[in-house]
């Protein structure tokens, strides 16, 4: 199992759902995803937005921080989606997943790796 964690573009989250909904991804291996919105600092240079006509200086970027969990069979496919998406400024990490504990579900988490359900408590 993989702990996939994505920094996104914050306009990028319907067209990575399209994405993983047309891979069947979303049906069959991922349990949820979970969708965050984050600021990432940045050393480059400040963008400037306007408030009321004034300029205002930030190095704060507005991103989203997407995580799902995914067998090792699916988590390549969900991680070239995620890379496509992400950019030259976003980011994917993929973490080993020792166990997940989904205590309020009662259909299975996942049902294509047998191994999965001896895992989910």
């Amino acid at each position: 199992m993989k702990l996939i964690i994505a920094h996104l573009p914050s306009d990028a989250f319907s067209s990575v759902r399209t994405a993983l909904i047309d891979l069947g991804v979303l049906r069959v291996t991922v349990s949820e995803v979970t969708v965050s919105e984050v600021h990432t600092a940045s050393s480059q240079s400040a963008i400037t937005l306007r408030y009321r006509g004034a300029p205002l200086h930030s190095h704060l970027r507005p991103e989203l921080r997407l995580e799902c969990v995914a067998t090792d069979g699916q988590s390549p496919m969900i991680i070239n989606v995620l890379r496509g998406y992400a950019g030259s400024a976003g980011q994917v990490a993929v973490l080993e997943l020792e166990e997940l504990h989904q205590e309020s579900s009662q259909e299975p988490v996942f049902s294509d790796d047998p191994r999965l359900e001896a895992a989910v408590h």
